[in-house]
């Protein structure tokens, strides 16, 4: 699968920019011609039709609407517009972005303790056999979300839980999903032990790196 139509995916966003009808929180509303990421581009909750009309792989979607809605307002948009540019062209091949983008995103993860990073590696090292092209079996899979999960629960990690979602979802074979959710719980693992306002700018800071790290990938392609 390759990307096409972006010259209408380009025309499409920017025609909902200019209404001012991009807004975060809700996928699309009839009544008020508005929506996120996803509903902007197809009025409806449906990452597959993007997937349908754009070869952008769902898993692509799902992670660009997981940084969409987390990011401060007026970036979201200008992340919305910036897109379809850094796609730039028909023909890209998407397929293993997703899988670097979680690879690379744990990776970039703030300093954790020795037998958190030892899971982290574990999955770290699957995704970049897919980011590769390469296999990494659903039972490999499942074994290194078990051990991230365990990891998680007893020492309370977000960084273990972003793997234990990374892995745990290719074993389901359900990737999209995953992926939204683990680069949300890798963002978590920035927040410290500090005062509010703190913690926001490490959590902003974290979905920033994430943007830029996404178009950029996208953009190498």
């Amino acid at each position: 699968m390759t990307t096409r139509n972006i010259e209408h995916l380009a025309a499409t966003v920017a025609e909902h920019i200019e209404a001012d009808a991009v807004v975060q929180g809700d996928y699309w509303s009839e009544d008020e011609q508005k929506g996120c990421f996803i509903g902007c581009l197809v009025h409806a909750d449906r990452p597959d039709l993007i997937e349908e009309r754009y070869g952008i792989p769902v898993m692509i979607t799902k992670i660009a609407e997981a940084i969409f809605e987390r990011l401060p307002a007026d970036e979201a948009k200008q992340f919305f517009a910036d897109f379809p540019a850094a796609i730039n062209n028909d023909g890209k091949d998407l397929s293993r972005v997703g899988w670097q983008f979680l690879a690379q995103t744990l990776r970039d993860l703030p300093p954790i303790t020795a037998e958190v990073q030892d899971v982290v590696d574990l999955v770290v090292a699957g995704l970049d056999r897919l980011a590769e092209g390469e296999e990494w079996s659903s039972a490999a899979a499942r074994a290194a979300a078990v051990r991230a999960c365990d990891a998680a629960a007893a020492m309370a990690a977000d960084a273990a839980r972003a793997a234990a979602w990374a892995a745990a979802w290719v074993h389901a074979r359900v990737h999209a999903w995953a992926a939204a959710r683990a680069a949300a719980r890798a963002a978590a693992a920035w927040d410290s032990a500090k005062a509010a306002d703190a913690k926001a700018a490490d959590w902003t800071a974290a979905i920033r790196q994430q943007r830029d790290l996404l178009l950029r990938l996208i953009r190498e392609a």
